[in-house]
């Protein structure tokens, strides 16, 4: 089962991602603040992250830029979530949604950028045989 970890201090929208997600199959871990969901991540990693930009404690952006510079863990797929009009251009994420986040939006970009990942993998254990 594919794992999911969904992070936003917005509680509404942690629930309606999460009921979204697990509906479509995934296994759904949730966190609060970016502190919480660097610890989760490390405890257990996930498949995927999908984490609102403006948070506190650790924003959404530093939990990205956290996670891709620890050793094993930088290709993990990451959407950044966030009610302002542009992504961050200095945070090196997978994908991009804008609140309020589409359902349907949000399990396409995640299945398309899974999907990728995979390909990537497999593209890369190619050139190293």
């Amino acid at each position: 089962m594919t794992s999911v970890l969904l992070v936003d201090d917005d509680a509404e929208a942690l629930a309606a991602w999460g009921a979204i997600c697990a509906a479509d199959g995934f296994e759904v871990r949730s966190a609060s603040d970016g502190q919480a969901a660097l610890k989760m991540f490390i405890e257990s990693p996930v498949d995927i992250v999908v984490a609102d930009w403006r948070m506190p404690v650790i924003s959404g952006s530093e939990l990205c830029h956290r996670l891709r510079t620890r050793p094993g863990l930088a290709d993990v797929t990451f959407i950044l979530v966030s009610g302002e009009p542009s992504p961050p251009a200095f945070v090196s994420y997978d994908g991009f949604l804008r609140k309020p986040v589409d359902g349907q939006m949000l399990l396409a970009t995640m299945q398309r950028l899974l999907a990728d990942n995979v390909t990537h993998r497999e593209t890369q254990r190619g050139r190293a045989t």
